[in-house]
Order: structure tokens, then C-alpha cells, then sequence
């Protein structure tokens, strides 16, 4: 029988190879002999460490959701919870949550399959689909809805899940067309000068939803 060696090194290769596949073609279009080529190992190293392809696959999906919910949301707007009923509060709150948005996904530290494979998932209704909904979207969704009803109890339903989308929205399409929106940049990466102003927009943006403000964005402020 083939031995196979229990490193966590190789483990972590497979994943990163299957995780680069599934956000360039869709779980669905990743074969066990694909994974193992890109990975440089052997078919049957999969199952030996595995189980099998659809473990390997829940495996790439718990690493996105264990290095997202190692900051939770609620962890980011803890320090606000007492100034809640301030606007610098409220402010700080609403800045933290699209901070750490915006430092998740634009990590340099950490692979861009990451952001690209929640996207492959959301495209079709499937188990993995359901797994990352109820560990990491449905917990940032209930948070961040319950700071909204709390600086504005007026707030329906709808309401609130509008101004979500419309705080995280932004962030997740310049990671999902990361490629084409640095293009039109002319630039490799998102610098932090860019980062920073698109932090500033969104929060205005919200700010601006919520009645908080009545400021007016400036692309290139004054230094």
C-alpha cells in the first residue's frame, strides 16, 4: 500500500490547489486528477487526507470561514457598543465594520482564491452554498442589521438590508473584478491611498443613508 506523509504542509497545498481551481472554474468544474496535478502530489493523497474530493472542498470553504470569523464583526464594533448613542459612536461603529471589509478582502498576506471561491459558491444553490450562509454571511448580516436598528429604530426590515448591501457590496466587487478594475487603474494592487478613500466614500455613503450626515465626498482632499 502507498504511503502518504500526514504533513499539514501537504494538506495545505491540496487545499490551496483546489481553492485556486474552484475560483477560476466553479467547484463543480474541478476534477480529484486537476486538484492533484496543480498540487504536484499523488490522486490518492486527496483521499488519504481527505477523505475524498467533496471533504477537500468543505475544507477550502472552512478555511475562508475560519479566517473571516477570526475578527468577527461584533468583535470590530465592540469598543463602540457604550457611545452607541453618540454620532461619533454610531460613525465609529459603521467605519470599523467597513475596515475590517475592506482588510479581509484586500489582505495581501492571504491568497486571492479566498474572495474569488465565496463567489463561485454564491452562484448556484448547493451544500457548501449553505454552509458559508449560515457560518459567515448570516452572523455579518443579524450584526451588522442590529447596529442599523439601533441608530435608527425607524428602520424596516428592507430598509436595513438595502443599506447592507450597499456597505459590503462595493467592497466584495472590487475583489470579484479585482482584475479589471486595477486594469482601469493602471496599477497591480489597490494602493493604501486608494483603499483609504474608498473606506471614507462608503462610510459617508452610509452615514449619508442613515441621517448622520449631511457632508459632501472630496476625491482628493486636502492634505
Amino acid at each position: 500500500m502507498k504511503k502518504y506523509a500526514s504533513s499539514e504542509q501537504t494538506k495545505q497545498t491540496l487545499i490551496n490547489a483546489a481553492g485556486e481551481l474552484a475560483a477560476k472554474l466553479g467547484f463543480p468544474n474541478v476534477s480529484t486528477r486537476a486538484i492533484a496535478q496543480r498540487a504536484k502530489e499523488n490522486i490518492g493523497s486527496i483521499h488519504y487526507h481527505f477523505g475524498g474530493k467533496e471533504q477537500l472542498f468543505e475544507a477550502v470553504v472552512q478555511e475562508v470561514i475560519k479566517r473571516c470569523n477570526a475578527y468577527p464583526v461584533s468583535q470590530a464594533i465592540e469598543p463602540f457598543y457604550n457611545v452607541l448613542d453618540t454620532p461619533a459612536g454610531q460613525s465609529g461603529a459603521l467605519r470599523a465594520i467597513v475596515k475590517r471589509e475592506i482588510a479581509l478582502l484586500f489582505d495581501p498576506d492571504y491568497p486571492r482564491w479566498h474572495s474569488r471561491v465565496v463567489y463561485q459558491l454564491m452562484q448556484q444553490k448547493s451544500r457548501l452554498q449553505n454552509l458559508i450562509v449560515k457560518e459567515l454571511f448570516d452572523p455579518i448580516v443579524d450584526t451588522i442589521a442590529s447596529l442599523l436598528k439601533r441608530i435608527n429604530p425607524g428602520l424596516d426590515n428592507q430598509e436595513t438590508f438595502l443599506i447592507i448591501t450597499q456597505m459590503i457590496s462595493p467592497i466584495a466587487s472590487h475583489a470579484d473584478y479585482m482584475s479589471y478594475h486595477l486594469k482601469r487603474l493602471g496599477c497591480n494592487h489597490y494602493s493604501k491611498e486608494y483603499l483609504q478613500k474608498f473606506e471614507d466614500l462608503i462610510v459617508l455613503q452610509t452615514e449619508l443613508l442613515l441621517g448622520l450626515t449631511s457632508e459632501k465626498f472630496t476625491p482628493n482632499p486636502a492634505e
